[in-house]
């Protein structure tokens, strides 16, 4: 700053270099209310998005369950996002987990009972599975476990999977450090052959069916 007299009144004349270091805090404090706003908005937008993301998958996953006939619970998973349906029911007799593999077209069944736990695969036979899109919660209040309509008999193989890293996640986790069998569809009816008493039969029913093991 500089003085000036001019007819005995002195004059002050702010020096450019004086007036840039006044306004450069103004441009400091500026930046950074800049820079909050901005981070703010991106969090907010971040927490929105996730939490649209999370509440549109929450709306994929159907869950309910049935009663069955012996007073049982039988649980139904519809899950959309990965394509699969599960059931999982405990009897007093056995415990069965069955995931229903659309995109790879598998069905894996996990069942333990007074022998032991195995997991069984096979392939998935869609005219007897319903679609996770056909999954509908039921309107009624403790509903019944809908009636069988199919009976399935398979024969096992003797061997267990090696590597059933090809499962999806659900069942893979369910049958982790378990032995794992492939299970072929067989012609014989499973009335047959447990009247006939032929090595080692297994029945258990959920969904909409009666499935029966052999080997």
């Amino acid at each position: 700053m500089t003085e000036k007299t001019n007819n005995d009144i002195p004059t002050f004349i702010m020096n450019s270099s004086e007036t840039s270091e006044k306004r450069r805090p103004y441009k400091k404090y500026a930046i950074i209310a800049v820079g909050v706003v901005l981070t703010v908005t991106i969090i907010l937008t971040a927490i929105l998005v996730g939490v649209y993301f999370f509440s549109e998958t929450q709306k994929e996953i159907i869950k309910f369950a049935y009663m069955r006939a012996d007073n049982s619970k039988e649980d139904v998973t519809s899950n959309l996002n990965d394509n699969t349906v599960q059931y999982h029911a405990n009897t007093p007799d056995y415990e069965v987990w069955a995931y229903n593999d659309f995109n790879r077209d598998i069905q894996v069944t996990k069942f333990r009972y007074s022998e032991g736990t195995n997991c069984y695969v096979t392939a998935l036979n869609r005219t007897m599975a319903q679609d996770p899109s056909e999954i509908k919660v039921p309107t009624e209040v403790n509903p019944k476990a809908p009636k069988v309509k199919y009976q399935v008999t398979y024969r096992t193989a003797k061997d267990p999977i090696s590597d059933v890293s090809f499962l999806c996640k659900s069942a893979r986790d369910a049958c982790k450090g378990i032995s794992t069998y492939w299970a072929l569809p067989s012609c014989e009816d499973s009335t047959e052959l447990k009247r006939q008493k032929r090595g080692w039969t297994v029945c258990l029913g959920y969904g909409l069916w009666t499935v029966c093991y052999e080997r």
